[in-house]
């Protein structure tokens, strides 16, 4: 049985890290939830197939996070944009992602959950 760990992306890997996470696990259904002490714990979508996850290195929105899921049949769509990011934490057990945890300035996380591909959660 493959360990978890969860290990802290140093902020000058991140698009890098974004970038490669997205090719590799894109369409692999996620859960996204938000939590935060003044909004308290907010579902953002469940088991939407994962689009992207990017840092925006240009314009007005430089330096937030953007994700994207979408269910192309179903004609959903969804984009969270983090702003002020200050800490990537991702958890894997083995090779695969379990989690990725993005924390903000303001302290709010928003949690990127990697489902199991057979339907089943993490």
């Amino acid at each position: 049985m493959s360990m978890r760990k969860t290990i802290e992306i140093p902020r000058e890997r991140w698009a890098k890290y974004l970038d490669d996470l997205s090719n590799r696990e894109q369409d692999h259904p996620v859960r996204i939830e938000v939590e935060g002490q003044e909004l308290g714990d907010q579902a953002l979508s469940t088991k939407l197939p994962l689009m992207g996850i990017s840092l925006e290195e240009k314009g007005s929105e430089k330096d937030a996070i953007e994700i994207t899921v979408a269910d192309r049949g179903k004609g959903q769509t969804l984009t969270h944009l983090i702003e002020r990011p200050e800490h990537v934490y991702v958890e894997q057990e083995g090779d695969r992602v379990r989690c990725v945890d993005i924390e903000n300035r303001a302290h709010v996380k928003t949690l990127i959950f990697f489902e199991d591909r057979r339907g089943a959660e993490t």
